[in-house]
């Protein structure tokens, strides 16, 4: 029996304007997410998972991953389970859109008080996780989305893309 961790789909691009005086907004911060699901057949504590996105320099040069979610020790992903990973802090989770809430099986939280996923030049996201014997970084997933995501779609997993239903762009980064 194993666990299998999956990025099933995402909304990097939150409706509406991302700033307001110059801070973001913390509805758009939960509305910016990422939903993993166990597609295995046994438990994984959220503790043992990492979730990375890419850094990009001048030119949509991809860089290196970044992590920027480890999941809580308090919660178990049962096969069949998704949990989402929203942007946003849990303290402003009663700010959430319910298109935002629903859906899922499990809420986790990056605690950012910054947009995270890269619209102008896409972005490649990855589950990680520290193997136990020898220390060393696992992806066990990864999937990526095309620069510029429609304003509020959900992309959706197809291959190792995301994409938006009815688009036909598949990207290898």
């Amino acid at each position: 029996m194993a666990w299998q961790i999956e990025i099933h789909r995402a909304k990097p691009n939150p409706k509406g304007k991302d700033k307001v005086a110059g801070f973001p907004i913390p509805h758009q911060l939960l509305a910016e997410w990422v939903d993993l699901r166990n597609s295995g057949d046994a438990n994984v504590a959220l503790s043992t998972l990492h979730l990375s996105d890419t850094d990009f320099g001048p030119g949509c040069e991809a860089k290196q991953a970044t992590i920027y979610w480890n999941g809580s020790a308090n919660t178990v992903l049962k096969p069949g389970e998704i949990v989402r990973v929203h942007t946003g802090r849990s303290t402003s989770a009663s700010s959430m859109l319910i298109e935002d809430a629903l859906g899922v099986n499990h809420h986790a939280y990056a605690e950012r008080g910054n947009f995270v996923l890269n619209n102008s030049c896409g972005d490649r996201l990855a589950v990680w996780f520290k193997h136990s014997k020898t220390g060393e970084w696992i992806r066990d997933d990864t999937a990526a989305y095309a620069p510029n995501p429609p304003e509020a779609a959900v992309l959706y997993r197809v291959g190792a893309s995301l994409i938006s239903v009815g688009s036909t762009a598949v990207v290898s980064r």
